[in-house]
């Protein structure tokens, strides 16, 4: 009981200071402490008046969207009859009992009650002290703007502990509207008690004696059912060893007949990665697939091609430039400029040295390739024979550890057995004890049988008598249906609604009013296409006489064009070798010799047999190739038997 016998002030004048405060406050405009100000400036209030005022005016703010839920669901319902200036009263009283009852007290919420319209408070209390509408509808629409944790522990138990004392309050008012008297309460008589003697204390029962325990036995150390471990990190190196073993045998399996082919150099790839990416890109798979122009068309130059206007126009402006340009030309001639024939000539002339100079660097560049490849077949004669002696290495070091792999194997094989032969006798033990549960779980489902069995009879019972009602029912519906209802309306189109419009027309007005305006529309529409007719042979004359002048033009540009093609042809010759390309040449030639006579020696060094043995040879070396093949199928057949004998045992 925080204000209980502290306030000083009259509890209606608090209540109203409190209401003007709120009325008065816009959060647009000021800020809740300058409006805090204003409202305390009074020197009537003492300072637990001012806090009281305070805690109502931040209370009210701060629960703002609670309190305003709970008004206008209040005005919605049982307020219907109420006037909303109230609002501000019933957020207030709504504030103290739904947050402040049991600081306030209900001695000192009453006071503030009491002192307000019965009327009002009745209709208010009786609303908000509601036990069904509380927890149902009420608390689900203030869970939607705050917590429920936050409803449950600081809203509702204010109102549930304070219940009965405020139905209590409900109940005066109730009967205050209604112009009960209560009833007088009956006097009190004093009722004689009897002595309280001494009671004899009863025996002090003895403490039993403790009863001897056992001492703790040691637990048994965690080594004995732990595995050593040394034994454990010699499985993990025989497992590490194991697998190496296997993926360099799988290496040596894998390896291909062309094994002692070498790379080659990475000038020889770049040049081959040219020459396949310029291949690629003359092809054009995802270019647009255009149809062809006809051959005949090609041929004969008299089928004329249709242009579009924009074509037309883009060709008339090209047209008019050049001619603009040529009047330049001519105008500088006149003038003594100078004419063209000067800038020709030493055109012509810096061509023909482009064009030598291309080809000298092309006859370069293809020396320099024929030189690297010369270069790149060297070393990799050379590389083939280190590339040989390391393979006759690996196979000595695998046929090694395959040995020892084999070895290996067949002692997992043997642990395996003796692995299985153990699971299986679990496998039985787990068996039998299967069986046992399932009989167990037919008889418990058998009995869960019979129960619902017996449940889905009376279901069925029910749901038959429910059948019937909704029938009668259907029934009694059809027939209210089927009585007749008189729904004829006559009309007349000829007069109006009569509502009262200026513009208020009948339909037979309305549709001769339609028509007129339709008749009109299409007059528009129809002088609208004359005028586009109009302009449309007027823009086509125009491109016809453009098309005209560009087909002049063009006739003067082939004719000219032709004559530059034939005097270029007239002054192609073919260039002459430079004395660096002879250079080249030479060195090239000296490259070929030497390796010749390198691949002559390795030749003679492997196979130091005559031509004449050639065919003999051949034949030997098929023999060979053969055998080898053969060796190789049979260790994979023997590798596979050996992995399904361990997958049956």
């Amino acid at each position: 009981n925080e204000y209980k016998s502290y306030l000083r002030m009259d509890h209606k004048k608090l209540i109203d200071i409190c209401i003007n405060g709120l009325a008065a406050f816009k959060p647009d405009l000021e800020s809740s402490d300058d409006r805090l100000e204003t409202i305390l400036d009074n020197p009537d209030l003492d300072e637990a008046d001012q806090t009281f005022i305070i805690e109502v005016f931040t209370g009210c703010i701060r629960y703002q969207s609670l309190l305003s839920v709970t008004v206008e669901n209040f005005y919605l319902g049982e307020g219907k009859k109420m006037l909303y200036k109230d609002s501000y009263l019933y957020k207030i009283i709504g504030y103290l009992s739904m947050l402040r009852l049991n600081d306030l007290g209900c001695d000192n919420f009453e006071q503030f009650v009491v002192k307000q319209d019965v009327a009002k408070m009745h209709c208010f209390l009786n609303y908000l002290f509601d036990i069904p509408k509380l927890q149902s509808w009420l608390k689900r629409k203030w869970c939607e703007i705050y917590d429920e944790k936050f409803i449950e522990e600081s809203v509702l138990p204010n109102i549930m502990q304070n219940l009965y004392a405020v139905q209590k309050l409900i109940k005066r008012f109730e009967n205050k509207i209604q112009n009960k008297v209560a009833p007088k309460k009956s006097p009190t008589f004093t009722e004689p008690q009897p002595f309280n003697l001494t009671t004899v204390k009863p025996k002090a029962v003895p403490l039993p004696e403790p009863i001897p325990r056992m001492k703790p036995v040691n637990a048994v150390p965690e080594t004995t059912y732990k595995i050593p471990k040394e034994e454990s990190n010699l499985n993990k190196t025989r497992e590490s060893h194991r697998k190496n073993s296997e993926k360099m045998l799988t290496e040596v399996l894998n390896l291909n007949r062309n094994h002692t082919r070498t790379a080659k150099s990475s000038r020889t790839q770049e040049r081959m990665n040219s020459i396949i990416k310029e291949s690629e890109s003359l092809l054009k798979f995802e270019s647009h697939k255009a149809k062809p122009v006809p051959r005949k068309v090609l041929k004969d130059n008299s089928y004329p091609i249709k242009l579009n206007a924009a074509t037309i126009l883009r060709e008339d402006a090209l047209h008019t430039k050049r001619e603009k340009e040529e009047v330049k030309k001519i105008v500088g001639v006149l003038t003594g400029e100078g004419t063209d024939t000067d800038y020709q000539s030493w055109k012509k002339r810096k061509e023909d040295e482009m064009r030598e100079w291309e080809a000298e660097k092309k006859a370069r560049k293809h020396m320099m390739g024929l030189l690297s490849y010369e270069e790149a077949m060297l070393a990799k004669q050379k590389l083939t024979e280190i590339n040989r002696i390391k393979v006759s290495k690996m196979k000595k070091e695998a046929d090694v550890m395959l040995k020892q792999f084999l070895l290996s194997q067949l002692q997992d094989e043997e642990l395996a057995r003796e692995n299985v032969i153990s699971i299986q006798e679990s496998h039985n033990k787990t068996k039998l004890s299967q069986q046992k549960l399932q009989e167990l779980k037919k008889e418990i489902v058998q009995q869960v049988n019979a129960e619902s069995k017996e449940l889905m009879k009376i279901a069925v019972e029910e749901a038959a008598l429910e059948m019937q009602r909704r029938k009668k029912l259907i029934e009694e519906i059809r027939a209210f249906d089927k009585t007749p209802v008189q729904t004829l309306k006559l009309v007349d189109l000829a007069s109006t609604a009569g509502f009262g419009f200026l513009c208020e027309m009948s339909l037979v007005e309305l549709k001769e009013r339609l028509v007129l305006t339709k008749e009109q529309r299409e007059r528009e529409l129809e002088e609208k296409r004359g005028d586009i007719l109009a302009e449309k042979v007027s823009y086509k004359k125009m491109l016809e006489d453009k098309l005209e002048a560009i087909s002049q033009s063009r006739k003067v540009i082939g004719i000219e064009t032709a004559q530059r093609i034939r005097e270029r042809e007239i002054a192609r010759t073919p260039p002459k070798k430079s004395s660096e390309i002879e250079a080249l040449q030479r060195k090239l030639d000296e490259k070929r010799a030497e390796r010749m006579k390198l691949k002559a020696a390795n030749y003679e060094s492997v196979f130091p047999i005559p031509v004449k043995r050639n065919i003999n040879l051949e034949a030997q070396k098929r023999e060979l190739e053969e055998k080898r093949w053969k060796e190789l199928e049979s260790t994979r057949e023997r590798m596979a038997r050996i992995k399904t004998t361990t997958l049956m045992t």
